[in-house]
């Protein structure tokens, strides 16, 4: 059984996370690894799927932007012309802004659906001549266009017009999976916070949790019934049995949080930044971290050892840093990837395992390694993992929600999302 709670939150563009700033600390662990990433030349594009969606007189045209590269990671600023004209050829009159001229920046990040540019044609999106046209987006010396059916007539000369403007598209992307105690459901969550819950875990109920930054994270209270949520900027929100224990919100950061993980006992947690700051919480231990220190590529996650007394950190690139009592199992140094590393996952006696954007899954320390997504082709790229609590399993989540199930983890249903009004398949 499938429960989906939303929440209202401010979704800003994934460009402004750079202005979050992290305290600094230091420096202890193994050195970084030269895991060869894909190479990525330029911010680039193509047009996707486009879909229509219709609101209270306005309806929204939204057009996929889909990397030119899958490894790339960068913001474009992305300047598009959006013009109404008949299928049959000539113009229609009563459209304001018809061509528009906009800029939008847009951002490609591994593991999360591809930007979306938004046209809305508000006023009733009437026109005249009533016949059949076309709404057609032009960008980078390409264009795409989507059906606008027959418009009904803005009335006679006078009346009012509808017009053509530019619209932010909410970041909807699925980023994190994370299973119950006894691995009988999980809840996956978005940027914009929406949780959606299956099998056995509990519904929290619709809450409303304020951020100014995307979520990056959700994980459950070891043997309980409580979740927190994270956000880019340090916010940390509690459910359930959860405790909030404190956060990083209104403190400035040198660099996003990109992950979360609770301590055994569920009573703290740990916070990792981008630049490797680590920030621990309740009975969460502080054993260093890379924070200050030059990395060869950004951190995207913290997996916390059976002990709860050290901590690995896992680079873009595959590197691994030890910390604590987390024993160095092997990295990716000097494997050409093809895609970039989007997380890591600990195994309940030791080792880790390490997941690609593309579904690849790389086993260290004897943790099994149960099939992975590597060389298959998605829908969209994969945005987290989570290991069962026997660590004879995993789930992969895809940034559209879909979920895939190896070794002893079960399927309990899914909740597929497609780009902000893009059409599913």
């Amino acid at each position: 059984m499938r429960h989906t709670h939303s929440t209202v939150r401010r979704a800003l563009a994934l460009a402004a996370l750079a202005a979050f700033m992290v305290l600094p600390v230091w420096l202890v662990g193994s050195p970084p690894s030269g895991a060869l990433l894909p190479p990525v030349s330029g911010c680039g594009y193509t047009f996707g799927p486009n879909g229509v969606l219709g609101a209270a007189g306005t309806e929204y045209f939204s057009f996929v932007l889909n990397p030119a590269n899958p490894a790339q990671q960068c913001t474009v600023s992305v300047s598009f012309t959006a013009a109404i004209a008949p299928n049959a050829g000539g113009s229609y009159t009563n459209i304001d802004n018809n061509p528009l001229h906009a800029t939008e920046s847009v951002s490609f990040v591994a593991g999360r659906l591809p930007p979306v540019l938004v046209v809305g044609w508000a006023g009733l999106h009437c026109a005249d001549p009533a016949l059949p046209g076309s709404l057609t987006v032009t960008a980078a010396g390409q264009s795409t266009a989507a059906a606008i059916g027959v418009p009904q007539s803005c009335g006679p000369p006078g009346a009012t017009h509808s017009s053509l403007r530019p619209q932010n598209a909410p970041l909807l992307s699925i980023v994190a999976i994370a299973p119950t105690a006894n691995n009988g459901g999980y809840y996956t969550i978005d940027q914009v916070g929406n949780i959606t819950s299956a099998g056995n875990a509990p519904g929290y109920g619709t809450y409303q949790a304020e951020s100014f930054a995307p979520v990056v994270g959700i994980v459950n209270v070891p043997g309980a019934n409580g979740s927190w949520v994270v956000a880019a900027d340090g916010g940390v929100f509690s459910y359930g049995a959860a405790v909030f224990y404190g956060s990083l919100g209104g403190v400035h950061l040198n660099a996003p949080i990109v992950g979360m993980a609770p301590t055994p006992s569920g009573h703290g947690y740990w916070l990792v930044g981008a630049d490797g700051g680590v920030f621990a919480f309740g009975d969460a231990q502080f054993y260093m971290s890379l924070g200050g220190t030059a990395l060869n590529a950004p951190i995207v996650g913290l997996a916390p050892t059976p002990s709860g007394h050290g901590y690995w950190l896992v680079g873009a690139d595959g590197g691994v840093f030890t910390f604590g009592d987390a024993a160095f199992a092997g990295s990716l140094g000097s494997v050409a990837l093809n895609a970039r590393i989007i997380g890591i996952a600990a195994g309940p006696h030791g080792g880790y395992w390490l997941v690609g954007a593309d579904g690849g899954v790389f086993t260290f320390g004897g943790v099994p390694f149960e099939g992975s997504m590597g060389a298959k082709p998605l829908n969209a790229q994969v945005a987290g993992m989570a290991v069962t609590s026997t660590g004879n399993g995993y789930w992969l989540v895809g940034s559209d929600g879909g979920i895939f199930t190896f070794g002893d983890a079960d399927f309990f249903g899914a909740n597929p999302i497609t780009p902000w009004g893009a059409t599913a398949g």
